[in-house]
């Protein structure tokens, strides 16, 4: 079920010919090198692969001067329409592509490199004089040409710009100077001291003791403060000004070459990657050797492909040589929409079941019944499509299944008669609805609650439950067919199998409670169960007479096993208590779990009941001034709803469902040259 089956293959060449093997190996695409061979490497293929990892890093590294973003955002594709370009290259062998790479490649890095430097040392500039601004702002309302302070014979002068809190101590400390003072701040003064020449020491040992520094302006600057800033001003706006151009020039470049050098990164990072698994070739001297798993049914394709070397293929499967077998999930066109939500959980290893199938026809189904209304599906389905054209990749198939989601809840919201909570009537179309939640028969709509058991919301919470039964039935049986499959008949009759026939006795006899009134002597009403049709007496008994076996089974099976010496491990009283344990576990999680699928019900109701708000107080039909509000609040359902419906019905798959049989414990298929966007390979 959506598992390609695989085989093995070991190619076998001569080192002068392996470089030629690695091309192939790259055209043909679906190789997963086998993990665990000696990592001995082709000394030919070796220096294949250090040239690409420098190319890259050559390449990354313009991309990063540039700023570049690799892949433009999920924004800007859907609402803006950029698209990802798409580069071909044309090359006789890996030497011809890098080397045509590298060609191409040069000139770009070299022109960035270049550019980069002037834009570097245009910022160091400006962000020197936007210091020196900075430093002389606070002296620049004085005017004195400090100049003559250096060429004085018998005294030493120094200015500095002291803190008012020590200042006074400052003066004390030289009571024979000259001290000249002018405020520039509330916080900071302007002093000029004058000491002789034999107090010059004592001036500079006050000034580092009161951690003052003498204000000493460069000699390229004019040595008048008020004159030094204006330069640093010029100097500033000079600076910033060779900036701009800097970085309009880098714009340029990223404008003229920004295409071709993020397919040129791509490019080298495909052949990093291709390359470093390629160089594992075997100990022999001679000769060398790769391993790995391809697509069965692309067996004759490796033959012609490798025909002029040594080929050798293998069957195998996941399950004999555990996880160094990869898994390649290949589910259909239709099925595949979903295999998303199954990678979720993990790859399928071993002898798992891929359940993607499943998921493919019961996600949507799920998603429909709890987001259905037929409005706001075909709403979402719309905007799904306008996502779907405007993107490619991992993008377009989150698109494709919320497309897949939406086209469902149109099919719900035709089933319970709804269209933006509107009956279809109302809209003159003649289509009534299969099952009717809401009652409008009243002046105002409500939920449909009849006395009745079939009608309205009854009727969505009990097959709400049912579907959740028939959804943990399933589960636990794939759970019983995988224990099959793995041949362990322990395991498959005294576990597997009777926690499968525990859940439906229970389920059985959970009928039959409910259908006497919710009385425990179920044994003793012959009332027909208003869902089966039959005595629940019957139902009760024919639930009790499997369901108490099954439980005797799951508590003392293993017990029972290890003293008849079938079960080697373990003693008998350990078994024992571990089935009591386990039988607990498992009625109390089966009980959980069935209830939880309540809540197909409830969000279609919250659902409802959040279109009942919204068209009772702004109906436009009333109203044409509640018409952009009416608007934005279904825009604002649509889209919480949407998330919020996605988000429960993960819930029920991953936490409901997959854990009854699924670990997703293999290894994904990995080809050897993996898919890049922007990059195709034309093999000459």
């Amino acid at each position: 079920m959506g598992v390609a089956r695989l085989e093995k293959v070991t190619i076998i060449a001569p080192r002068s010919e392996y470089a030629d093997v690695a091309k192939a190996l790259a055209q043909f695409e679906d190789f997963h090198p086998a993990e665990g061979v000696p990592q001995s490497f082709d000394p030919g293929v070796q220096d294949l692969t250090v040239k690409a990892v420098k190319l890259f890093a050559q390449a990354d590294q313009a991309a990063k001067d540039l700023n570049m973003k690799l892949m433009p955002g999920q924004m800007d594709v859907v609402f803006r329409g950029e698209k990802v370009p798409r580069s071909s290259f044309q090359a006789a062998g890996w030497k011809d592509l890098l080397d045509k790479a590298g060609a191409d490649l040069d000139p770009i890095t070299e022109e960035v490199r270049a550019q980069k430097g002037e834009l570097q040392k245009f910022q160091k500039e400006e962000a020197d004089s936007e210091a020196m601004m900075g430093t002389l702002s606070i002296v620049s309302g004085f005017a004195a040409d400090l100049s003559g302070l250096a060429d004085l014979s018998l005294f030493r002068g120094a200015i500095s710009i002291v803190p008012n809190d020590r200042l006074a101590e400052f003066a004390k400390s030289i009571p024979d100077a000259i001290f000249l003072t002018r405020g520039v701040s509330k916080e900071q003064t302007l002093v000029l001291v004058v000491v002789k020449k034999a107090e010059e020491a004592r001036l500079e040992k006050t000034l580092k003791l009161l951690d003052l520094k003498p204000l000493a302006l460069p000699s390229s600057l004019p040595q008048n403060p008020a004159e030094a800033y204006r330069q640093a001003v010029r100097d500033h706006e000079s600076a910033v000004a060779e900036r701009v151009k800097a970085e309009e020039r880098m714009d340029d470049i990223r404008k003229k070459n920004g295409t071709t050098l993020l397919a040129l990164r791509e490019l080298a990072e495909a052949a990093r990657e291709t390359l470093d698994e390629a160089r594992v070739s075997g100990g022999m001297q001679r000769m060398a050797m790769i391993s790995g798993f391809f697509p069965a049914k692309r067996d004759e394709q490796m033959k012609q492909r490798f025909g002029k070397w040594i080929v050798q293929t293998e069957d195998v499967s996941p399950g004999e040589e555990g996880e160094k077998v990869p898994v390649l999930m290949q589910n259909s066109l239709a099925t595949g929409l979903f295999q998303q939500i199954t990678q979720e959980q993990g790859i399928p290893g071993g002898n798992e079941v891929d359940p993607t199938p499943i998921v493919s026809y019961v996600f949507p189904a799920f998603f429909g019944m709890m987001f259905a209304d037929a409005g706001h599906g075909l709403v979402l389905s719309l905007f799904m499509l306008f996502v779907r054209q405007r993107s490619a990749g991992n993008t377009r198939k989150w698109a494709n299944m919320f497309l897949v989601a939406g086209i469902s809840s149109i099919i719900f919201g035709v089933i319970f008669g709804e269209f933006f909570e509107l009956p279809f009537s109302r809209l003159g179309v003649a289509i009534p609805p299969l099952v009717e939640i809401i009652n409008r028969a009243g002046a105002i709509d409500s939920f449909n609650f009849l006395p009745s058991a079939f009608d309205g919301v009854n009727l969505v919470l009990i097959v709400s439950i049912l579907i959740g039964v028939a959804h943990l039935v399933t589960a636990i049986g794939l759970d019983v067919y995988q224990s099959y499959r793995e041949h362990n008949p322990i395991e498959l009759w005294l576990e597997h199998v009777p926690a499968l026939t525990m859940y439906l006795a229970g389920v059985g006899y959970g009928l039959a409670f409910v259908g006497a009134g919710y009385k425990f002597d179920v044994l003793s009403s012959s009332a027909p169960n208003p869902l089966l049709g039959v005595p629940n007496n019957l139902v009760g008994e024919v639930s009790l007479a499997v369901l108490i076996p099954s439980m005797l089974v799951l508590l003392a099976g293993k017990g029972v096993a290890i003293a008849a010496g079938r079960l080697k491990d373990g003693s008998v009283l350990g078994a024992l208590s571990n089935g009591g344990l386990e039988v607990f576990e498992r009625i109390s999680l089966y009980m959980s779990n069935t209830i939880s699928y309540i809540r197909l019900a409830v969000m279609l109701l919250v659902h409802a009941a959040l279109l009942l708000i919204t068209n009772e107080y702004f109906a436009p039909w009333n109203n044409l001034t509640y018409l952009p509000v009416w608007i934005f609040l279904n825009v604002l359902i649509i889209a919480f709803e949407a998330m919020i419906v996605y988000i429960q019905d993960l819930r029920l798959h991953l936490y409901e469902f997959f854990t009854k049989f699924y670990r997703g414990t293999g290894s994904p298929f990995r080809k050897i040259f993996p898919d890049k966007p922007r990059v195709s390979i034309e093999w000459l």
